[in-house]
């Protein structure tokens, strides 16, 4: 009688085995050298204390986050695996809204003039031409055929990553510089946009590393914390960053409908 073959391990199928891949350990330098930025950007806050320890712990977490080995390219993974990476990558961030709300930090609903808010629409408007999206591509559709269709949990989790993280980004990485006041006010500010650069390359970054790419992410980096700085608000900074992230999240959405119907 023939020996029936051993049934696979449990890892071979279990959400470790479809999230992370052990073998992409240890990361890239690029990403060791993102999360140095992180860190660096995290003991600057922890030296200012109070509710900045949050913050300060929150970005170490949101470096240790993108230095896990997730799987990559992202298609290997199963849909849990894939939304669980965005769903961190999103809930650090917001995490700190959370934390100002609750020791009723001041500058988390600081309004400014109204004209700073159509100041916002133009940075906007700026970084939208910066990175080169064919608007016109766009709104056809024709866009979303030319990228490939996304399957729908893809989509939404993108969708949410896009509409969410900007909340928690101008908190977490900017919010430091509207009471800031002495020689930290520049310095931890400026440390704050190297870190939101650097977030975005603490995961896998192949695509981040064209010239383009980098620089509308250095444009974005500065234009959103001198907002910030200059209208003593981080409002206006929020609307620019959404209306910025308002093509790719309707791109994520047409993308979808291509794969549906399909």
């Amino acid at each position: 009688m023939s020996t029936p073959p051993p049934a696979p391990a449990a890892a071979d199928t279990g959400f470790l085995a479809h999230a992370f891949d052990r073998a992409a350990w240890p990361p890239q330098l690029v990403r060791l050298l993102s999360a140095a930025v992180m860190v660096a950007f995290a003991v600057a806050l922890w030296s200012q204390g109070g509710a900045w320890r949050a913050a300060a712990a929150l970005v170490a977490l949101d470096a240790l986050a993108g230095l896990l080995p997730w799987r990559m390219p992202r298609t290997l993974r199963t849909g849990v695996a894939y939304w669980s990476e965005n769903a961190i990558a999103v809930a650090v961030p917001i995490s700190f809204v959370a934390v100002a709300a609750t020791t009723g930090m001041p500058w988390l609903t600081r309004g400014t003039a109204w004209w700073w808010y159509a100041v916002a629409l133009g940075v906007a408007a700026v970084l939208l031409l910066a990175g080169g999206m064919n608007f016109r591509l766009l709104v056809s559709g024709d866009l979303a055929f030319l990228v490939g269709p996304s399957t729908p949990l893809q989509a939404r989790t993108r969708v949410a990553t896009g509409v969410l993280a900007p909340f928690g980004e101008e908190a977490l990485y900017r919010s430091f510089a509207v009471t800031a006041v002495g020689p930290a006010g520049l310095v931890v500010p400026l440390l704050g946009a190297a870190a939101f650069i650097a977030r975005h390359h603490v995961g896998d970054s192949h695509w981040r590393k064209a010239p383009r790419v980098l620089a509308v992410e250095l444009l974005a980096a500065l234009s959103l914390l001198a907002l910030v700085a200059l209208s003593g608000s981080i409002l206006p900074a929020l609307l620019a960053h959404l209306v910025n992230n308002a093509p790719s999240v309707l791109l994520e959405h047409q993308r979808s409908q291509k794969e549906s119907h399909g």
